[in-house]
């Protein structure tokens, strides 16, 4: 078999919603199934030895570290096993190649914490635009990756709303109310007070999307929203009365855009620049995080504001 190089010189598809949902809707038939399989068989393997020839590409001492070696590690057993399965001729290879690769999803679903880890504990040894440039393509490439293997595995289910894992029905007012809803019980939870939230605009509208990325969106930037809006009211003594969250919704002809406002305090000219580089957080050092702020809120949020991936990650997921 071809070495990870050769595979990772081949071209990528470019992904995108509608090419997601271009083997139709669920139940599929034993061609188109055939089909996305094939897809998926051809395309993982060139996406994966990508990362692998990233990671032998790090200095030497950066490689060493537990965390980055045992990510290398997961990727490269995962790249031997998918580009050693056989060419997909039948529906029983495709159901064997499916449990596999459902494990392999699965396999990969927590590399960004423990990557973040490992970058932490190898910073004098990089330099951040380099290590910007690594994370970049990481995060980017295992957006893919889990796209492109849980939609084909998703395509085995059926849902009236769904097309593998993309909502074709999404309303993103009702997503965000969840999301808000429960941000601001966390935040209750760790300050004892917390925002009222507010969602206008577009509310009624519906678009193809993937919900566990906005989600994730919404999320990281509500967390943000609700901290600073409770911190900088604490701060003045007025934590009964803090103003809402105002979330906006905006339709346009091709796309759609969201808005989230607060009365935080902003954002200081210094930090702006940095905000969607990694490794760079506002939050206090973690011997004071955790001194002060141990609760669901600040645990739960922890790694990613300290390792400073929240923001970048949420940046990838908006712009898939």
């Amino acid at each position: 078999m071809p070495p990870p190089h050769q595979y990772a010189a081949k071209e990528v598809w470019n992904l995108s919603i509608q090419e997601l949902i271009r083997f139709g809707k669920p139940p599929l038939s034993k061609e188109a199934i055939l089909k996305s399989a094939r897809f998926t068989h051809n395309e993982l393997p060139i996406r994966l030895a990508r990362r692998v020839a990233a990671f032998q590409k790090l200095p030497y001492i950066v490689g060493l570290n537990p965390h980055v070696q045992a990510v290398y590690q997961l990727y490269y057993e995962t790249f031997e096993t998918l580009r050693a399965f056989p060419p997909i001729e039948t529906l029983e290879q495709e159901r064997e190649y499916t449990q596999s690769l459902e494990q392999q999803i699965k396999n990969l679903s927590q590399v960004i914490p423990q990557m973040a880890q490992g970058f932490l504990e190898c910073k004098k040894y990089m330099r951040p635009a380099e290590t910007r440039v690594f994370l970049n393509d990481l995060i980017n490439s295992r957006i893919g990756l889990r796209l492109i293997g849980e939609q084909h595995v998703a395509l085995h289910e059926t849902n009236e709303d769904y097309i593998g894992v993309v909502h074709t029905r999404l309303q993103p007012a009702k997503l965000l109310q969840n999301s808000a809803a429960y941000v601001h019980d966390l935040c209750e939870i760790n300050y004892g007070s917390a925002p009222d939230f507010i969602i206008n605009g577009d509310t009624e509208t519906r678009v193809h999307y993937v919900p566990v990325h906005l989600e994730y969106m919404a999320c990281e930037l509500l967390k943000n929203c609700f901290r600073a809006t409770t911190e900088f009211g604490l701060k003045r003594h007025a934590a009964g009365r803090l103003p809402p969250i105002e979330i906006t919704i905006a339709r346009g002809a091709q796309d759609i855009s969201l808005r989230f406002r607060d009365q935080g305090g902003g954002i200081s000219p210094k930090d702006r620049p940095h905000i969607f580089e990694f490794s760079y957080t506002t939050v206090r050092n973690e011997a004071e995080e955790e001194e002060n702020n141990d609760t669901m809120f600040s645990v739960t949020s922890k790694l990613a504001m300290q390792a400073g991936v929240g923001g970048p990650i949420g940046k990838f997921n908006a712009v898939e």
